[in-house]
């Protein structure tokens, strides 16, 4: 055998035999302050997740949209929307209803009554969440609709009116005509004279 072969094999029958012997069972049991120092799943956890008491169940009455990317409850006479997580056979119910009405629609995003019995989560870190007041997680459909009752209302954020693109334009069109004008008829500078 060349000499390089043996070089390799050795130290790797060493290792071997190493590893088997560690591995043999003996009849000695761990002193009982080795285990209970060993770490287990639970360390993982933040000590505020560990400490915390669960978030208790709440009931939102609002309206529900569902569509590509959107999967949200808007509380009834707010102004907020919260993502809406939770497992897909609770959830079902909600995205059957919203689809139909979206089939017969033709159109997407359609809002549907819904009585949700929920967990929020906090605020969402990444995804499409990010965009919302917060995530909740659905625990149960108390009750459905897909007609919205009168009571139940969005309530928008007032947004500043806004000036039509034409006459913006026309604004600034004006503008530049002002300051053009200004230049045409203010003197023109003086040329430097050479002493002399």
């Amino acid at each position: 055998m060349p000499l390089y072969r043996s070089a390799l094999i050795l130290p790797l029958l060493t290792t071997s035999l190493f590893s088997v012997t560690g591995c043999q069972k003996t009849d000695e049991q761990a002193p009982a302050s080795a285990s209970s120092s060993l770490v287990g799943p639970s360390a993982v956890l933040p000590a505020s997740a560990a400490s915390a008491p669960a978030a208790s169940p709440e009931l939102i009455k609002g309206i529900y949209f569902w569509g590509p990317e959107v999967e949200t409850i808007s509380p009834c006479n707010t102004n907020q929307t919260f993502w809406l997580d939770g497992s897909e056979t609770v959830l079902a119910p909600l995205e059957e209803m919203a689809l139909d009405k979206a089939n017969r629609a033709n159109e997407a995003y359609q809002p549907i009554y819904a009585e949700l019995r929920v967990v929020r989560k906090g605020q969402a870190t990444d995804g499409f969440a990010v965009e919302y007041d917060g995530v909740v997680e659905l625990q149960e459909v108390v009750a459905s609709n897909a007609e919205v009752p009168a009571n139940c209302k969005l309530i928008e954020l007032p947004t500043p009116p806004a000036e039509p693109a034409s006459e913006a334009a026309s604004a600034a069109d004006a503008a530049a005509s002002q300051a053009t004008a200004v230049r045409a008829s203010a003197p023109a500078p003086a040329s430097p004279r050479k002493a002399g």
